[in-house]
């Protein structure tokens, strides 16, 4: 009878340390995936930053100080961000259609180098 239990014992042992082993592969992997992610995510905020930084520069060269900008991101299940840029300025609004136009080209040429992202320009 002993050899029976003795037998029981190893096998539950032998399941435990298994599923431990497991458990710490497992979350090894995820915690690399998490640090991946992290380094994205920082990637991105840079460049959100330098966008940001970059609009406000050609909103200044066109006499637009105190410029409101504000970049709204949407981030698709596979990776891919779409960002709306949003400028707020009454000079804008007193400008003629082809200034307003022009302005606009210039904030289009401002995008990231990153094919999986695109950037659109409003006006308020």
């Amino acid at each position: 009878m002993r050899k029976g239990t003795g037998m029981a014992g190893f096998l539950a042992v032998t399941v435990i340390l298994v599923s431990v082993a497991a458990f710490f592969c497992a979350e090894t992997v995820m915690c690399r995936t998490r640090a991946e992610d992290c380094e994205f995510e920082e990637y991105y905020c840079t460049k959100e930053r330098e966008l940001a930084e970059n609009v406000r520069e050609v909103l200044r060269g066109e006499g637009l100080d105190n410029s409101g900008v504000m970049i709204t991101r949407v981030v698709e299940a596979d990776g891919s961000r779409q960002y709306t840029v949003a400028v707020h300025h009454s000079g804008i609004d007193a400008m003629e259609e082809g200034e307003r136009e022009l302005l606009a080209e210039k904030l289009e040429s401002l995008t990231f180098e990153d094919d999986r992202c695109s950037v659109r320009h409003q006006f308020f």
